[in-house]
């Protein structure tokens, strides 16, 4: 087993072609490695999240730039990611120039640089020659280059110098996205039927120039047969080919296509078109798909480019001369007219995509290089729940005794430590827990994200985010298990907690307003006790089982499924509020259950109150809580607390009576 960070440009459900290689990638090894990826987001926001069970870090961008994300904070992310995570590969998709040029700028990062070469960078006449070196250093540190075919590899001036270390990995057709469901024969024939039962032409792709949708519209003045031209995807040129398309009848765009809308339009087209007419279109995604799915294609003979390889000609449709709108246009008609060609093509496009471009093509080309032994063994223990403790200089002692309370509990599966101490205690290896010393401060959320990830990619149902300065029974765990176990509506519960001197902390919350943070730490207690006590809902006993939206981080059992929905701690929160942002989070569609039925003991220091610097956290934290969710005006905070409120006294009156 190997850990593998991945650097893409974007990542699923972002569509693009590059983006569904890098996921295909990701789902061959998920079974035998251990996989992360850093990718930038398409907002101005970083959120760490999980996709299909891996670690997925989007950096939030300020735009774009020549096709580049511009993101001030990528270089700092990935440094964050590499030191914590110690990949032993690095598999980076290019172009993407900002970050291969930020990971040459990493230091003591040992990992081996497999670079995916999807194209050269053409057009941009200004900006190549200032990248020109970096790409020149990231081919030359690359323990592996991947290319996907042997034309591009023959062609590519960049990689010339290098063919003694590439390997042909050529993209794939992701399957699954494409295997026909039992509700598509009807949507096929309601599509057919919309299109007035005119053959249909396809076109699926961003609306960018080498896309060559320019000579798809001069091409299409030129058909003959009667037939609709249906162009799916988005792109910055959109607009201008709607304006250049307006009056023609047979013109239609389709805007961004889901996967079962794309699937059954390739089922219900009769021919793909492809004008790609530049390298940059180095394969053809798209294009290796619409014949998977029998749809016979006519492209452009782009030199160097492996679209000549992915359409044969004659064969799976006709490859005309580069930028011969008439040819491609007599093409068209020829498979249009021919209904049998057209079945003997798509038939013939399948077989090939078959022997050459599925899944089972790119594993043997992944295991030379990752190699591949047994999948990533299981957990040896059999249990329901993994639980997770964030340690910052903690006394071992006080941990050592925590998790023996919790090896007593039969449904504990795994018990992770998640060290953000400056130093390591080599004593916490001597425990029987997963210990994960990170050599950084990452923050209690962040910490937590990490053993999450295990949860999810070992399916382990449930998940217990603790304190280490929490005591309890072993038999808390199994009744906390059985109450989740019971209703499937709820996302995460926490006990009733006490001080170690027994009185109770009122920990059942209302979503806190700018005024009730701010005002009970800085204003007289007397102007703030009746907020005070609103919030922490003290007109209730306590006694009785209540959905709030507030759960404590100190003792906090989550459903894995239902973080999978919501999204973990977010990981702009370094210490504080990140448990009122998830629990808010989690609230909006499950139920965040207070559980009094059990107890702990929580020593709960306060550290804010007593710590300067700390102080300073919490308040930096309280100000990206309410930049994100609102300062004053905030709809669904009034709403939730209004409702827990009524909740908590009909359910008070309803006891007394």
């Amino acid at each position: 087993m190997a850990r593998i960070l991945h650097i893409s440009k974007f990542y699923h459900p972002y569509f693009g072609g590059i983006e569904d290689v890098a996921r295909t990638l990701v789902d061959d090894m998920k079974p035998y490695h251990e996989q992360r990826i850093i990718c930038f987001n398409h907002i101005n926001e970083t959120v760490d999240e999980v996709v299909d069970d891996i670690p997925v870090t989007r950096v939030g961008v300020l735009g774009t730039v020549a096709s580049q994300p511009i993101a001030p904070h990528f270089h700092k992310h990935l440094k964050r990611i590499i030191k914590v995570f110690k990949p032993e590969y690095i598999h980076i998709h290019l172009p993407n120039p900002l970050s291969s040029i930020s990971l040459q700028y990493i230091r003591g990062c040992n990992a081996k640089i497999m670079v995916h070469w999807h194209s050269d960078i053409l057009g941009h006449t200004l900006f190549y020659p200032l990248y020109r070196h970096f790409e020149h250093q990231i081919l030359k540190k690359a323990h592996t280059i991947f290319v996907t075919s042997e034309e591009y590899r023959e062609y590519s001036a960049p990689l010339r110098k290098f063919r003694s270390k590439t390997t042909v990995l050529p993209n794939i057709v992701n399957e699954q996205k494409l295997q026909p469901q039992p509700q598509d024969e009807a949507m096929i024939a309601r599509l057919r039927e919309g299109w007035g039962n005119r053959k249909i032409l396809l076109f699926v792709g961003r609306h960018v120039n080498y896309k060559g949708l320019h000579y798809l519209l001069e091409a299409e003045k030129l058909i003959k047969e009667d037939c609709v031209l249906l162009i799916g995807g988005e792109g910055p040129l959109t607009a201008e080919l709607k304006r250049k398309a307006e009056g023609r009848h047979r013109v239609f765009f389709l805007g961004r296509l889901s996967n079962d809308e794309l699937r059954c339009y390739m089922h219900a087209a009769s021919v793909f078109v492809f004008p790609s007419y530049m390298k940059s279109e180095a394969f053809g995604v798209a294009l290796a798909e619409a014949l998977y799915c029998g749809l016979p294609a006519v492209s452009f003979n782009i030199e160097g480019s492996g679209v000549n390889w992915v359409n044969v000609d004659q064969e799976t449709g006709f490859v005309v001369p580069c930028g011969d709108v008439k040819r491609f246009a007599e093409a068209v008609d020829m498979l249009l007219a021919d209904d049998a060609l057209r079945t003997r093509m798509g038939y013939r496009a399948i077989e090939w995509v078959q022997q050459n471009f599925l899944k089972s093509n790119i594993s043997t080309a992944l295991t030379k290089v990752y190699g591949r032994g047994e999948p990533m063994v299981k957990s040896r223990k059999e249990g329901k729940l993994n639980v997770s403790i964030v340690l910052y200089k903690n006394d071992f002692e006080s941990v050592r005794r925590l998790v023996n309370i919790l090896h007593q509990a039969p449904d504990v599966r795994d018990i992770f430590l998640i060290d953000n101490s400056p130093k390591r205690d080599e004593r916490y290896r001597t425990l029987d827990v997963i210990y994960r010393f990170n050599d950084i401060n990452l923050g209690y959320g962040k910490g937590h994200n990490e053993a999450f990830y295990y949860t999810f990619r070992e399916h382990v149902p449930y998940h217990l985010a603790i304190n280490a300065d929490v005591h309890f029974e072993p038999s808390v765990i199994a009744e906390l298990v059985k109450a989740m176990d019971h209703d499937d509506r709820i996302g995460a519960l926490m006990p009733k907690v006490y001080y170690p001197n027994g009185s109770l902390q009122h920990l059942c919350r209302l979503l806190p307003t700018p005024l009730d943070l701010f005002g009970r730490r800085f204003l007289p207690d007397r102007w703030m006790s009746k907020r005070v006590a609103r919030l922490e809902l003290r007109h209730t006993s306590y006694s009785h089982p209540l959905a709030i939206p507030h759960i404590s981080g100190c003792f906090m059992m989550v459903r894995a499924d239902s973080l999978r929905h919501t999204g973990l701690f977010d990981p702009r929160f370094f210490l504080y509020m990140e448990d009122v942002d998830l629990t808010r989070r989690l609230h909006q569609s499950y139920q965040t259950l207070f559980y009094p039925a059990v107890t702990i003991t929580h020593e709960h220091e306060r550290g804010s109150y007593k710590l300067g610097h700390l102080l300073g956290v919490h308040i930096v934290s309280a100000v990206k809580y309410f930049n994100k969710w609102g300062w004053w005006h905030d709809v669904e905070r009034e709403r939730v607390n209004e409702a827990t409120l009524w909740a908590s006294r009909h359910l008070e009156d309803n006891s007394a009576e």
